[in-house]
């Protein structure tokens, strides 16, 4: 059983209580580990994104890299990328100790579950559309790519 990660996912009831089978698979377990040392990390649980919303996210800098070098610009899709992340991915880095705000980072896209992620998607379409008259396409539209 060394080095084996045991992972398990419950709800809590209202009384505070893991699922009954949830219980006894940790109960299970822990004669296992009789006299080790042992991490044990509780965490609310959150979604990923879907492969879905990866390639849409994708389709949507390509749209709107190409939407702003029609105005005349030189962007790649990584600088747009880079761009929007800059403007609505910042969060504060926070002294675990203290729980002063030390500065600020970008959060990658790759870090943001599925709320946070449709967040942020929306941000960049409100901003093209108020900023730079862009009108990109919402997660369910259909919509065609020309690469010209």
């Amino acid at each position: 059983m060394n080095n084996i990660k045991h992972t398990f996912y419950s709800n809590v009831n209202d009384e505070g209580e893991l699922q009954r089978n949830v219980r006894q698979q940790i109960k299970e377990l822990l004669p296992y580990y009789k006299k080790q040392r042992i991490t044990i990390t509780i965490e609310k649980f959150k979604s990923k994104r879907s492969d879905q919303q990866n390639r849409y996210l994708h389709a949507l800098f390509t749209i709107f890299k190409n939407e702003l070098n029609a105005l005349g610009n030189e962007f790649s899709m990584q600088q747009v990328k880079d761009l929007c992340k800059l403007k609505f991915a910042k969060v504060d880095m926070i002294n675990t100790q203290t729980g002063e705000v030390m500065g600020e980072r970008i959060k990658g896209t790759s870090e943001m579950n599925k709320t946070e992620l449709n967040e942020f998607i929306e941000n960049i379409i409100m901003w093209a559309a108020s900023y730079f008259s862009i009108s990109l396409p919402y997660p369910n539209e259909t919509t065609t790519l020309n690469f010209d």
